[in-house]
Parts: C-alpha cells; structure tokens; sequence
C-alpha cells in the first residue's frame, strides 16, 4: 500500500511541474510544490523514488528544481537519512554546478561522500569521488584528482553495476589525457572499452575507440591508432553518426601529422560535407585550418585563403574560444602573401581575442605576429616593442608552468612521503602485534595459527616495500623534472639572448637610417672644413689607418661571430641532451653534457685572447666533432693528422679558425649524403713559419649542396666570410685560402676539399 501511494506522490509531482512549468505560472508551481509536500510528506515521500534529478530533467527548470531540493533537504534533516542525503547532496552538486562558489559545490560533494560512507552506500560513494575528482581537474589539481578517482574505481569493483565502473574509468583516462600521460590514459580507456563491449551501453563504443585512436596516435604507435580509427569510423557510420564530422576531422589530423597530405585531404572534406547534418561545426573549423594549411603548403593561396576566411566566418559566428589562435594562423599567412596591412589587422584582432577570451596560450604569439607585420611596414620602434612584450609574457608563462609543476610534484611527493612513514608506523606496530601473536600460538603449539599470524606479517612487509617503491619512483620523476626544468632554464637564457642579438638588430636597422641622413651632413661640413688638411695626410698615413681600420673590424666581426655561434650551438646541444633524457639514454646524456661543457669551457678560456696553440684549437675542434657526431647519431668518421715535425704546444694560430669548414663539411656536405661519410684534417709545415691545413670531405660537394638546400643560410656565408676575412687580418695578406671541388673517375661530385695557408706565432 505505501508503494502504491509513492508512486501516486511521484507520478503527481510529475504532472504538476510539467503543467505549471508549461504555462510559465512561477506562482502557481510554488504553491503546488507547498501543497504536495506539506500534505503526504512524511515518510511517504522517499526520495529514493522522487530524485530531484528527475524532476530537474523532466521539467529542465533549474531554479524550480533548486527550491525543490531546498525543501527537501529541510525535511530530509530532521530525520537523518543517509540513504536519501547522501542522493540529496549528488542532486544538490549536479543542479549547482557553475552557479555557486567552487567551495560550495565541494561542499555538497563531501556531504554526499560522507552520508553515503556512513552507511556504506557504494554506488554514491563512488559517485560522489568520481564528480569530486572530476572537478579537482577542473580546477587544475591532479594529484588529489588521481587519488578521488583511484577511490571511485576501487569501490566501483566491488558493485555489479559495469557502468559505474565504466563512467569512473572514462573520467580517469580524462586526467591522464589532459596530463598529457597517453599511456595511463590508454590503460583505462582499454578497460573501459572492454566493459562497454560485454555490456548494453555499446553505444558508447564509438566516441571510447576515438579516445583509444588519438591516444595511440599521440605516444606514436601509428598502426594501432589506425587500427581504432577504422573501429571507430565503421561503429559510428552505423550506430553514431553524430561523430562523424570529429571523427573525420581527426583522421584527417593524423594523416596529415604522418605527412599523408591529400588522405587528409579527403577526411577533411568528407567532414565538411556531414558537418551541417550533424550541426557540429567544432570540427569543420578544426578541417578548415588544417585545409588551409595544406594548401599553403601546396602553394594554392587562393584555395588556403578561401578556407581560411570560411574558418574565420563559421569561428566569429558562434564565437569560438580558439578565434584568437584562428586571427593569428591568418594573420602569419598574410604576412607570407605580403599583405602586412591587412595581416597587422588580424594580428591586432588576434591579440584582442585572446585578451577577452583569456587565451594565455595564444598571447605571446599574438603580439610577436603583431611584431612582425609592424617591422614589415617599417614601424620599427612599435615592433621592437612588441618583440619585447611577446618575449616576456612566453619567458614569464613558461616559468609560472614550470614553477607550478615542480610543486605539483613535490606536493605529492611530501603528501605520499607523509602517508608512507604513518602507514610504516602503523604496519610495524600491527607486525610487533601479530609476532607476539605468532609466539603465543608456538607456545599453545598451534602450528596453523603461527603460520597464518607469519603470513599476515609478510603482507604487511610487502605492502611497505611496495609503498617505498612508489615513493622511490616518485622521487625520481622529481629529480628528471627538476633536470628539465634546469635544462629549459638554460634554453631560456639562450632565448633571453637572440632577443637580445633581433633588439641590435632592429636597433641597427634605425641607427642606419638616421645615420645616412646626419652622416651626409656632417661629412659635407667636415670636409669643406678640412679639405686642407686631408691633402696634407701621406698616402702612408693613409694606408696606416686603412690598416687600422680594417684590424679593428675584424676583431668587431670575431667578436659579432662568437656571439652568434655560442647561441646557435648551445641550443642544438641541449636539444640533443634534451632528447636523451626523454629517450631515457642517460649514459649518452651523460657522456654528450660532459663533452658539451668541456667544450663550452675551452670555448670561453680561448676567446679571451687573439690566438691559442694548434694543440688546444685541435682538442677543442676534436670535442666539436665529437659531439655533432653523437648528435647525427655517428654518421661520419673523423680523422686528424699533423706533420711530426710540428710542435703543436709551441705553434699559435687564431682561435675557431678550422671550426666554420668543418661545420660547412658536415651540414652541406655530409648531412644530405645517404652512406656513410668522412672528414679528414691534415695539418702540415709549409715554411718555417707556415702551415697548409687540408680540410677534405668525401660528400655531395658545392653544388649538390645547393641543389638539397633551397634556402641558403645568411649566418653560414656570414661565417664563411669572418673567417676568410680573419685568415687575410691574421696572415696580412690574401689569397690565403682554396675551396676545390673533388670529382670521381666518372666525374661525380666527390666531396669538397679546403686549402689553408696560415702564418704562425710562438705560443
């Protein structure tokens, strides 16, 4: 009978909220809600069957559901029922949700979990730890998020209800993913996928092999991603073709990332053509993009510009959170097609955006593109301003990234430390007790006893050897983080100073243009002032000068050289140490950083001085090799050999005056050769005070060099040139230096050979 009456109640509130609801009379809902709970409330209206959730679904009304949870929750209190709080608060959390302070919602979520641990309600213990750990993602604190999470899986086991585990374990690879952990992300994901397929919530299938595919494809295992992409395509076409436009433009992404352009293509378009059946016009920005790009690519402008303004349409008429990134990837293709007005335009809006929308992310990249356009218009001072703003706020975010995850781990580290040494004391206590046991039960010789009282203690040391484990493991990942951290600090610095090196530049760039306008007003009054005086100079003093000058330059150009080099090759060196470290090589790592700061020290004791011994420049060249030998993964050989009767202690020549060849062999010469090369260096007496140095390469030579390398580097001809000029400065005179090309029997290109003349100094 009370059943029956509950269902009347239920069926009741049902009609009455969608009768009220439906005429919109806020008035006449209030007084219907009063008059069905202050009339049959009791204990009659159990909850269990009237959820606020329901009602709130049913009728969609959130503030009617609000009054109707507030009322429950003041009959619900004078009672104490667990059971029915512990929904109550659930409800209370869902209906909430973005209305109230974050403390408030945290608040109805540990009420949930504290009602429903009282009584031992798994189901909402396990709800409620899995919607707190969800919104401790949100909120960006991922070791407790872990931790609510790990607890709702755990209790979730132990229900035979699969789809409670499953929502827990979509919810887990969610932080992982977010973590960028693709691997935990995978693991339960898998899991998750292989419940859903022995149970009746298959249609889930669809978007949880999707999950699977990216995940595959970001950790590189591209044949697997594959695999899950085509589960996921033939689940989706038959049995949730609301993915298609995602699922289409994310095959698309990842042909395209493995350089399969025009199958990206055809995912691209198929996404544009089911994106307005499907109303999911996310995804067809996303295709646009990436068409876009391609067909930049591709060198179609018309075709990348004409999706590029469809993404710019679709982006600003539903007001995407990524319009600003949208304005910045256009404004960067402007610029390419030299329509800097227009691109400054986009760059402007870019930057607004992403200030509105709070886009930290797009932020630096937006003003560095507004940088750009504006120096491509010649507005140098604001674009040097806006090079310096968009270096700054990257360095500034980056650190606050940095500083924010190095205490993420150290929290969980001390956290796990602190439940480690608690969980020791209470697991040495609990051995002392079950040893004591043990010696009772040998007494009473009770041999069954004593050794299950043994067993006990061996769980228990394990259980500690297993904590200390995970501690270790911990440890360790804080140890490589705070390495990384220390590593990306140094390409920081290296950062800090190419924008140090574009400020002179641009800084140039102004100085010349000013100084071409006074230089040629001062020079006409100088001369008209001192014409006399420029007659009376001799030819002599005139040379001297000349001389001079031309001395006091190529020191400028050494120094200008050192201090383009030393960036440039430190950034190459820490990206291969870098590498190794996440290859986990530490002995290569290891071995490559000692050699890189041997060589960093040399580096900086020789550029004290205008000239070093041949043995010092040739250890320190030997060290270069070395490590762009580690770096290419040892695809050259290199070999040096001196005339005996050279005193190379005694010798001295200019510093890094072999290095600029040598780096020109390898780059040019080696680099675009399929077999294996080789260097060779040969250092022999010419004359008592001269050397000839042969620097002689087996690669592809000049001109195939050219041919591979489409966009010649500036800063390598630069150097070249340095150092042809240092060798005329050093040896006071020209013609010191030969390049031949070397040809085979079937006149092949057969490598490069460089001639040297160099006066020498006593050391």
């Amino acid at each position: 009978m009370l059943k029956f009456i509950i269902k009347i109640v239920f069926i009741t509130i049902i009609l009455c909220i969608n009768q009220e609801y439906a005429r919109g009379q806020s008035a006449n809902w209030n007084d219907t809600l009063q008059t069905i709970l202050t009339a049959k409330v009791s204990d009659s209206i159990k909850v269990s069957q009237i959820e606020a959730k329901t009602i709130f679904l049913v009728t969609n009304a959130r503030p009617e559901a609000k009054d109707f949870l507030k009322a429950m929750e003041r009959l619900l209190s004078k009672n104490n029922n667990s059971y029915l709080l512990a929904k109550l608060y659930y409800t209370k959390a869902i209906v909430w949700n973005f209305t109230v302070p974050k403390e408030e919602i945290f608040n109805y979520i540990d009420s949930c979990i504290y009602y429903a641990e009282k009584i031992n309600y798994t189901q909402y213990i396990v709800r409620g730890a899995r919607m707190k750990g969800q919104y401790l993602d949100r909120f960006n604190n991922f070791p407790e998020s872990e931790k609510m999470l790990l607890k709702a899986y755990e209790a979730s086991q132990t229900l035979q209800i699969p789809f409670e585990s499953f929502r827990t374990l979509v919810a887990l690879a969610g932080i992982y993913e977010n973590q960028m952990d693709y691997n935990s992300a995978l693991k339960y994901s898998l899991i998750a996928a292989e419940i859903s397929d022995k149970s009746s919530f298959k249609n889930t299938l669809g978007s949880l092999y999707l999950r699977i595919a990216i995940g595959y494809s970001k950790i590189g295992d591209n044949e697997k991603a594959q695999q899950y992409y085509n589960l996921t395509l033939d689940f989706s076409i038959t049995d949730q073709q609301a993915l298609l436009p995602e699922i289409y433009a994310h095959l698309g992404n990842f042909h395209q990332t493995v350089g399969r352009n025009e199958i990206a293509l055809s995912y691209y378009q198929m996404c544009d053509s089911v994106m307005h059946s499907q109303n999911n016009f996310t995804e067809a920005v996303s295709a646009y993009s990436n068409m876009a790009t391609i067909y930049t690519l591709y060198n179609k402008l018309d075709t990348a510009k004409m999706y590029f303004e469809k993404c710019i349409n679709i982006s600003e008429e539903r007001k995407f959170r990524y319009l600003g990134r949208i304005y910045l990837n256009y404004s960067t293709f402007l610029i390419k097609l030299d329509q800097d007005s227009l691109a400054l335009v986009y760059a402007e809006k870019a930057l607004e955006t992403t200030i509105m929308n709070g886009d930290t992310e797009t932020l630096p990249d937006a003003i560095r593109a507004k940088a750009d356009a504006q120096i491509k218009l010649k507005a140098f001072i604001p674009g040097i301003n806006s090079l310096k703003e968009s270096i700054t706020i990257k360095d500034s975010l980056y650190q606050i990234s940095q500083q924010a995850t190095l205490a993420e781990l150290l929290t969980k580290y001390e956290t796990e430390k602190k439940e480690t040494e608690i969980l020791k004391l209470n697991s040495d206590k609990k051995i002392q007790e079950l040893q004591l046991e043990k010696q009772k039960a040998l007494l009473n010789g009770n041999m069954l006893a004593a050794r299950q009282k043994q067993q006990e203690i061996d769980l228990l040391n394990q259980n500690q050897q297993i904590q200390e484990l995970k501690l270790a493991k911990q440890k360790e990942a804080l140890t490589l983080k705070e390495l990384e951290a220390e590593t990306n600090s140094r390409k920081l610095q290296i950062s800090q100073q190419e924008k140090q090196l574009k400020e002179a530049e641009l800084s140039q760039q102004i100085f010349s243009k000013n100084l071409i306008l006074w230089g040629a007003i001062i020079a006409i009054a100088f001369i008209f002032l001192l014409f006399n005086q420029f007659r009376i100079n001799t030819h002599r003093k005139n040379d001297k000068e000349k001389y001079l000058l031309q001395n006091q330059l190529s020191e400028m150009r050494l120094e200008a050289l050192r201090s383009q080099m030393n960036p440039h090759f430190i950034f190459n060196a820490l990206n291969s140490i870098n590498r190794y470290i996440i290859r986990n090589s530490k002995e290569t790592a290891s071995e490559y950083l000692i050699k890189f700061s041997k060589l960093m020290r040399m580096i900086l004791e020789n550029s004290k001085s205008t000239s070093v011994t041949l043995e010092s420049e040739l250890q320190a060249l030997q060290l270069y090799v070395e490590l762009e030998a580690l770096r290419f993964d040892n695809k050259f050989d290199f070999n040096i050999s001196i005339d005996p009767a050279i005193n190379k202690s005694s010798v001295a020549i200019p510093p890094l005056i072999f290095q600029p060849f040598v780096e020109n062999a390898i780059w040019h010469g080696l680099m675009n050769k399929q077999e294996r090369g080789a260097i060779s260096i040969k250092v022999n007496q010419k004359q008592n005070n001269k050397l000839l140095v042969v620097i002689e390469d087996n690669g592809v030579g000049r001109q195939k060099a050219t041919e591979f390398n489409n966009r010649p580097h500036d800063g390598k001809s630069f150097g070249m040139q340095i150092t042809k000029d240092r060798l005329n400065a050093f040896n006071k005179s020209e013609n010191n230096l030969k390049i031949i090309d070397l040809f085979d029997s079937q006149n092949n290109s057969a490598g490069t050979r460089v001639e040297i003349e160099l006066i020498t100094l006593a050391a």
